[in-house]
């Protein structure tokens, strides 16, 4: 067995159509039922609003719900997760692959214009009849061979969303700052009291507010370091 990653620049889709706004998402979750389309997808943008009509305008998109949108990180990105419905008049690249057997293991990832795939494989020759098939819709590149399949463990969009959204806002601020002030260089560059000057509270609510926030993110890797490491 073996994987690999796929892309294919889907000419006349929302998705191609994406990359002037340097667009990366995911496909969280897909299904089709006839020729109806539902799915949910996760992605960010540097325009929101002009990548949202994007998709709207297109032919086979019935409807788009904006679930949630936040600010990521300091790229100046906008985020949002998205229920999407739509009514297919053609076969989709998904489809396609699912339609002749083919297993994506994971979301499909959009990136630089192009719909992505991980894909597990029996050979090279199996491989080979895939990018056929993709080739069908445009251009197609194989981004990533490994020999033998082996299972990631990551966290899911859905868990790292639960962390970054259980850490309130004060405990941020200061993760944010002690981060950045080198609190966590070796050695240190700076100490728990010009942190709370800082911020403009005391020492010891600096501190609490820094364990509680290392804490939460502590407790959730340490949880998929064990998982990787027992599949060393």
């Amino acid at each position: 067995m073996l994987t690999a990653e796929l892309c294919v620049r889907y000419e006349g889709d929302w998705t191609a159509e994406l990359v002037k706004y340097d667009v990366f998402g995911e496909f969280l979750a897909s299904t089709f039922r006839n020729r109806e389309y539902i799915g949910i997808m996760a992605l960010e943008t540097r325009d929101l609003e002009a990548t949202l009509e994007i998709i709207r305008e297109h032919h086979m998109v019935e409807s788009v719900e904006v679930v949630e949108r936040y600010s990521p990180n300091a790229s100046g990105k906008m985020a949002a997760t998205l229920f999407i419905e739509g009514r297919l008049s053609e076969f989709t690249p998904l489809q396609t692959l699912l339609y002749e057997g083919y297993l994506p293991i994971g979301p499909t990832a959009l990136e630089d214009g192009r719909e992505c795939f991980d894909l597990l494989l029996a050979d090279r020759e199996e491989l080979s009849q895939a990018v056929e098939l993709l080739e069908e819709f445009g251009p197609v590149s194989i981004e990533r061979i490994s020999r033998d399949f082996s299972r990631q463990v990551m966290p899911s969009a859905a868990g790292w969303q639960e962390l970054l959204a259980s850490v309130p806002s004060r405990q941020r601020e200061v993760l944010n700052t002690a981060y950045e002030r080198g609190y966590y260089e070796i050695p240190r560059e700076t100490t728990l009291e010009e942190i709370a000057d800082d911020v403009g509270i005391t020492k010891t609510t600096a501190s609490n507010h820094l364990r509680k926030a290392e804490r939460r993110v502590i407790e959730f890797l340490v949880t998929y370091l064990n998982l990787a490491a027992a599949g060393e």
